[in-house]
């Protein structure tokens, strides 16, 4: 009986250290598993993070290239129109701001003098104002303001 007892003992303590060793070699697979796909994830990662550099420096180009001809345009309104012959100049027509159909409105409300030309935009336009009429309001191309307002949308949108 006491052959039979230390028997018992011996093969439990085997099959303990059995459990823990499958234990082990488990918690090691699953440890290498986890590095394994952190390791893609961070690649992808990676990836994505070099793809939108190139996209930003894309868009930062191209609003170098607006901005400049913005300048452009402005500095060609600027010049003096007198300095052409008559021949050669346009007539220049402004819209007619006592159409009726500006009658029927409310005066328009100005937005703030220390507002920038951005945030009166953006106002404006989600006042529910439409870009040419917020061009002729502030004065400024139509072109800059609908730049100012796909720009700030697609920020908006990301």
């Amino acid at each position: 009986m006491e052959t039979t007892l230390s028997d018992i003992m011996s093969n439990n303590g085997q099959m303990i250290s059995l459990l823990i060793d499958i234990a082990v070699i488990a918690g090691l697979f699953a440890l290498w598993l986890v590095w394994y796909r952190n390791g893609n994830r961070q690649k992808k990662l990676e990836q994505l993070l070099a793809e939108t550099a190139r996209q930003l420096d894309e868009a930062t180009q191209h609003l170098n290239q607006a901005t400049l001809m913005i300048e452009q345009l402005k500095r060609q309104e600027e010049k003096p129109r007198s300095a052409e012959p008559e021949a050669y100049r346009e007539p220049v027509q402004k819209p007619v701001r006592n159409s009726p159909a500006r009658a029927q409105e409310p005066p328009a409300k100005l937005p703030p003098e220390n507002s920038t030309q951005a945030t009166m935009v953006l106002r404006m336009h989600r006042e529910g104002e439409e870009p040419e009429a917020i061009a002729d309001r502030l004065d400024i191309p139509l072109a800059q303001v609908k730049l100012l307002l796909k720009l700030y949308a697609s920020k908006s949108a990301a």
